[in-house]
């Protein structure tokens, strides 16, 4: 008797994972490629942070081999109708999780997210002499940056 219900038992599993196996595929969506998106990121780890009067002197990581620059300016948090937003912040608790992720639309540059501890008493944060003029803070586009 014993054995005729594993018999039966390994049966109805066995024809269950069969006919479960024909039911998913008929329901699955189609992928076309005119859905497929071009946006593509980078994403590379901020050592320091200085703020100046008119952006933001970003240092990054590049590729576990040296270091990398970067001036954003500070009007690109400012968005309006015309012209979206190009950097937003996003808050991490330690100066160890800081990146800065680039995003591109189909290689032409379309946003910066900064993640960063927004406490600015954090020691990855600095200042600028903000007499001084920065280079580069009144760019409208990202130059391609050296990951």
């Amino acid at each position: 008797m014993k054995k005729i219900l594993v018999i039966l038992t390994l049966l109805a599993v066995f024809s269950a994972a069969l006919f479960a196996d024909n039911n998913g595929s008929a329901n699955a969506p189609e992928r076309t490629e005119g859905k497929w998106t071009e946006l593509s990121y980078v994403n590379v780890p901020v050592l320091k942070i200085l703020e100046g009067k008119d952006g933001y002197a970003v240092i990054y990581q590049k590729n576990k081999t040296g270091v990398g620059n970067v001036v954003i300016p500070k009007k690109w948090g400012r968005g309006s109708e015309d012209s979206p937003r190009k950097l937003k912040f996003r808050s991490v608790r330690t100066s160890i999780g800081a990146y800065m992720t680039v995003v591109k639309d189909g290689g032409e540059f379309k946003r910066v997210i900064l993640s960063i501890p927004m406490n600015k008493n954090n020691s990855i944060w600095g200042l600028v002499d903000s007499r001084k003029n920065m280079e580069g803070a009144d760019k409208d586009t990202l130059e391609d940056l050296e990951f």
